[in-house]
């Protein structure tokens, strides 16, 4: 990253004077740091970055969980080979991380996903994690929970299809270690190094197996590259497996088309949601193929 955009003071969060020695001593002013992301919503955590670095400040006690588990995660990972990013310094009780900031190359072709699958193989063959800090447990008021509904409803998101795909996948085999959250945007790509750093750990723990993969498929922006990789999904997997990757490449894709559009106008993505939608006849053929259609 190159040298960053000065945002008005009162934009941008203060920046404990702890991690400020941290970036002094790596030769960087905590104030020359650009925020990432959107200015002016509230989230848990806020990132900073500038000069190789990424400051995440946590903003609520949920920040700080946050904060906590990608430490956690991060230190489990490479201590078993897992590419990830380097943290340099953290706050102990969550406040804050400073870590190695990783300009990723576009995600696609042989070799990325190459070393992603192996990525995802070696995070499932990996001992299991000790335990870490408690994961935070979000769950919507209920008149938000009812303004989703509306948004699913007008989106138009195939209600009965996403309820029974969704049983379907609720007695599948789950695995002791996952990701949980691997796809492009954490599973960066290195071309200079020649490999992935796979980054955001904060739902590491057990998920359904296959689940990593098929979570990097339904969000992968190329369609010839979520070919291939099912082809190697599928390759690797025992023919009588099948038909469980097909349920649950379903519903992930019906579950990632419900992200996008129950999500508030204001955090709503067109590009993100355009891609949820062009995924389903993918995910509908892979299910239909295989024997898991849930209707």
């Amino acid at each position: 990253m190159t040298q960053s955009v000065r945002f008005p003071a009162e934009l941008v969060p203060a920046v404990p004077d702890a991690a400020r020695a941290v970036l002094a001593d790596h030769g960087v002013d905590a104030d020359t740091l650009l925020v990432l992301g959107k200015l002016g919503l509230r989230r848990p955590v806020t990132r900073l970055g500038g000069w190789g670095l990424v400051l995440e400040v946590a903003q609520s006690d949920a920040g700080r969980i946050r904060i906590e588990r990608e430490l956690w995660g991060r230190t489990w990972a490479t201590r078993h080979g897992i590419p990830t990013a380097t943290v340099h310094a953290a706050d102990p009780d969550g406040g804050w991380m400073v870590s190695e900031w990783v300009e990723p190359g576009a995600p696609g072709g042989s070799s990325y996903l190459d070393h992603a699958v192996a990525a995802a193989v070696a995070i499932a063959h990996a001992p299991v994690p000790p335990p870490g800090p408690p994961a935070s447990v979000w769950r919507s008021a209920r008149h938000a929970a009812a303004a989703r509904t509306v948004r699913a409803i007008a989106g138009r998101m195939p209600m009965q299809l996403w309820w029974a795909a969704r049983t379907a996948v609720q007695a599948l085999p789950q695995v002791p270690v996952a990701h949980g959250d691997f796809y492009h945007r954490n599973v960066l790509w290195r071309p200079d190094a020649g490999q992935v750093c796979v980054v955001d750990w904060e739902y590491l723990g057990i998920g359904p197996r296959h689940g990593d993969l098929l979570r990097l498929w339904t969000i992968l922006p190329a369609r010839a590259d979520r070919d291939a990789l099912l082809e190697r999904i599928l390759a690797a997997t025992p023919s009588a497996q099948h038909r469980e990757v097909a349920a649950l490449g379903l519903w992930l894709a019906l579950r990632l088309l419900g992200e996008n559009i129950k999500a508030a106008r204001r955090d709503r993505n067109a590009a993100d949601v355009a891609h949820a939608r062009s995924i389903q006849p993918e995910a509908r053929a892979l299910a239909k193929a295989h024997g898991a259609w849930p209707l």
